[in-house]
């Protein structure tokens, strides 16, 4: 097998990775807020938003195995998982290595939601704006993709989605409750 196989899973996982988080970002604030209504479907949004999340991790892993696997730079466990361990950039891989543990977090209580308080899974889950700027952010301090012209476009309009819902989850925070009957 070419060595190189290695290195474009790597790059290509982590951007698609990447385009995931900020779209489920988008459909997770689309859910909450509902300002779709009356053209959205909750259970539709709820179930894109989980896949969105879910391959999200599945490429944030295949991404780490073709960092691992790849000769070029000598990533072991300890440098894909312990921040500040990397020789290469290491702020910008413990930014990564950050935003990995935040991305299994947020998995993890979704899946473990009807077994956590309302409050605490919501608190966690609100960590998905960080996780997706941290991943972001590494993308842009460690990707070797930035020269390229269409992967500026696509960063930028990856910024530009994520703003645009971390906007309206601020201007429209989400649904009211209704009054308790008297």
């Amino acid at each position: 097998m070419n060595q190189q196989v290695w290195w474009y899973l790597s790059r290509s996982s982590g951007i698609v990775a990447l385009v995931l988080l900020v779209l489920s970002l988008v459909w997770g604030v689309l859910l909450a807020t509902r300002v779709l209504r009356p053209h959205d479907r909750p259970a539709w949004l709820l179930d894109l938003h989980r896949w969105l999340g879910g391959t999200a991790l599945v490429m944030t892993g295949l991404h780490l195995l073709g960092l691992y696997f790849d000769g070029y730079i000598d990533y072991g466990f300890t440098e894909l998982l312990v921040p500040g361990t990397s020789e290469y950039r290491p702020l910008a891989v413990s930014i990564g290595v950050l935003s990995f543990y935040v991305l299994v977090a947020v998995q993890a209580t979704s899946y473990m939601r009807r077994w956590l308080s309302k409050r605490a899974w919501h608190s966690i889950h609100l960590l998905s704006y960080a996780l997706v700027w941290g991943a972001a952010i590494h993308a842009g301090m460690a990707g070797t993709d930035t020269v390229n012209r269409a992967y500026q476009a696509l960063a930028l309009l990856l910024t530009m989605l994520a703003v645009a819902a971390t906007v309206i989850r601020i201007v429209s925070p989400g649904r009211t409750r209704r009054p308790s009957p008297a």
